[in-house]
C-alpha cells in the first residue's frame, strides 16, 4: 500500500483502484498479475536483495514469516483465530522439513515450533524466542544448535518462491484457487474505498 504520485498502490505497479475494477469485472489474469506483482514487489525481491549480505538474515527472515502469513491466509483460510492453524498447516504443505518432529516436544513439529517461537516472537514481541536465530551458515533449511532452532532464511527464501511460483501457476488454471484469491482480494475494501476519496 504505497502511495505513489498520490495514489494508493496495492504493489508496485498496480493501484487499488484497478483491482477494483478486476474484481468487478472478474478479469482473472489481472488479479493475478497484481497480486504476482504485489508479493514480489513488497516481500520476495527485497529479500531478494536482502540475502546478498549474509548479516541481513534477520531482515530476510522476518519477510519470510510476513509472505507466509500473507500465502497461508490465501491457500489455508483468512478466518479470525485461526492463525496459527493456517501458518503451520501452510509451512507443512510447502516446507517440508518443518515436518519433522521437535526434538524438544516429540508430539509437536518442527512448523510448530518455527510457528511459536519464530513467527509468534517476531509479530508479537520483536524477536525469535528461545534464543532462536536465522543464520545464512547452516547448510541445512533448519538445525538445532545448543537447543536452540536456527533456521537459513535464504533457504527458505528460495522454497517460498519455488511454492509461490507454482501457487500461480495452479491459480492460473484452478477456478477454486482463483475464488480463494479473489475472497482475499476483497479483503482490502477499506484501502480501496480510502483510495476513492482521494
Amino acid at each position: 500500500m504505497v502511495d505513489i504520485k498520490g495514489e494508493l498502490h496495492f504493489s508496485p505497479n498496480h493501484t487499488f483502484r484497478e483491482i477494483e475494477i478486476a474484481l468487478k469485472n472478474n478479469e482473472k489474469l489481472a488479479l493475478i498479475e497484481a497480486f504476482k506483482d504485489r508479493i514480489y514487489g513488497f516481500y520476495l525481491n527485497p529479500a531478494n536483495e536482502l540475502s546478498k549480505k549474509d548479516f541481513n538474515a534477520f531482515a530476510m527472515g522476518v519477510l519470510c514469516v510476513s509472505t507466509i502469513d500473507c500465502l497461508a491466509c490465501i491457500n489455508i483460510t483468512c478466518k479470525p483465530r485461526t492463525v496459527g492453524k493456517r501458518f503451520e498447516g501452510w509451512i507443512r504443505k510447502n516446507i517440508t522439513e518443518f515436518n519433522k518432529p521437535n526434538p524438544e516436544k516429540k508430539d509437536k513439529t518442527l512448523a510448530h515450533r518455527f510457528y511459536d517461537e519464530f513467527r509468534c516472537g517476531l509479530v508479537h514481541e520483536g524477536r525469535i524466542k528461545n534464543s532462536g536465530q536465522f543464520s545464512c551458515q547452516p547448510k541445512e533449511l533448519v538445525c538445532m544448535l545448543k537447543g536452540a532452532m536456527v533456521v537459513n532464511p535464504k533457504i527458505m527464501l528460495n522454497k517460498i518462491n519455488d511454492s509461490f511460483e507454482i501457487y500461480i501457476s495452479k491459480v492460473k488454471t484452478d477456478d477454486i484457487e482463483f475464488e480463494k484469491l479473489k475472497d482475499y482480494l476483497k479483503n482490502f475494501d477499506k484501502e480501496i474505498e480510502y483510495a476513492n476519496s482521494c
